[in-house]
């Protein structure tokens, strides 16, 4: 990992991000690199007993708190973690998503290709990298899709990135997940959601190993869903890369 303190002038330190003088001109290493504060990534490959073996997340009473990590029709096999600060990730992802500030996709999409090259060994065995499925259409809350933009700038950043969009499409809105309990969550992704999702050309997945991106993982139901119709699409494997583990996100 490249070393912050020989950095002239040094960055201001994530999620300090738009006072940093790399905030727009900066490079995955730097931006990967500042927001884990230098220190390498965890992985759920080598999980100590205090962290879930299929999320990372830290166990709580010896047991994961999602969900989803507790089911055997999981569909995906692991979810990596981008990001080891997650209330700061947080924070950068609610001023992206929520307040509609587009200029945080050029970070987070830096921030991404950062961590794959840092995990290079391990994740360019996967064949496709794309998104989680988002409607966009005229009944959508929010028009614009935000896991587009920065898959959009980690090609830019990292073209030698399998990166695919569009692998898996959502067809219409459903019900929101924030505010409401695991079990109202788990309806509307078994039920809504599972119904809205679809995989156009099963011929790009099938027998392919592909990772997921989503913002946060939260439960694990979203994920499940598109683990599920990539599976059934002919996927061989299906894995998770979110950018922060945050419980009720």
């Amino acid at each position: 990992m490249i070393d912050l303190q020989r950095l002239d002038p040094p960055p201001a330190g994530f999620p300090a991000c738009t006072e940093c003088p790399y905030w727009r001109t900066g490079t995955p290493a730097i931006c990967f690199t500042c927001a884990n504060d230098g220190t390498a990534p965890a992985t759920p490959s080598v999980a100590t007993p205090a962290a879930c073996e299929f999320c990372g997340q830290a166990l709580v009473d010896g047991s994961c708190p999602n969900t989803v990590c507790h089911l055997e029709d999981r569909w995906f096999s692991r979810i990596y973690t981008v990001c080891e600060n997650p209330e700061e990730m947080w924070t950068a992802i609610c001023r992206f998503k929520y307040d509609e500030d587009k200029s945080w996709a050029e970070l987070l999409g830096r921030i991404l290709v950062g961590y794959l090259e840092e995990r290079r060994e391990e994740l360019e065995d996967y064949d496709l990298i794309t998104t989680c499925a988002l409607y966009v259409g005229p009944e959508a809350n929010r028009l614009w899709d935000h896991l587009r933009l920065i898959l959009d700038v980690a090609h830019r950043e990292g073209p030698s990135w399998p990166f695919a969009p569009d692998l898996i499409t959502k067809g219409r809105p459903t019900g929101r997940f924030l505010g409401i309990g695991v079990e109202e969550r788990r309806a509307i992704a078994e039920g809504e959601l599972r119904e809205a999702l679809a995989v156009p050309d099963p011929a790009r997945v099938e027998g392919k190993r592909v990772l997921v991106l989503d913002d946060v993982y939260s439960e694990g139901f979203s994920m499940r869903e598109m683990a599920l119709s990539l599976r059934q699409a002919g996927a061989a494997e299906v894995a998770g890369l979110v950018f922060a583990r945050r419980k009720g996100g």
